[in-house]
């Protein structure tokens, strides 16, 4: 015979939910920036993310990829400061 404790942890088994794959992804290889270093890559793919949101809208399925790009790439707080400074007019890209 199970004890109650033994049909108990059967019971949650079954009742488990099912994995969710999370894929993480970081900006692909570009050879104009070959060091390790990335900033100008990071300050690239901004610039291009917000030159293509101001074309084609900020969802557009083009401009994903360079916010994407970015995002996985600048460190929070350029991206704060850039943003704090596109939006007084002051920022030099």
């Amino acid at each position: 015979e199970k004890e109650e404790g033994e049909e108990e942890e059967e019971e949650e088994e079954e009742e488990e939910e099912p994995e969710i794959e999370i894929k993480l992804e970081t900006a692909p290889h570009d050879p104009r920036f070959p060091s390790t270093n990335q900033a100008r890559h990071c300050y690239t793919r901004y610039n291009e993310f917000h030159k293509c949101a101001a074309e084609k809208g900020e969802e557009a399925e083009d401009c994903k990829f360079f916010q994407k790009a970015y995002r996985s790439m600048c460190p929070n707080m350029w991206v704060e400061k850039w943003n704090e400074e596109r939006e007084e007019g002051t920022f030099a890209g």
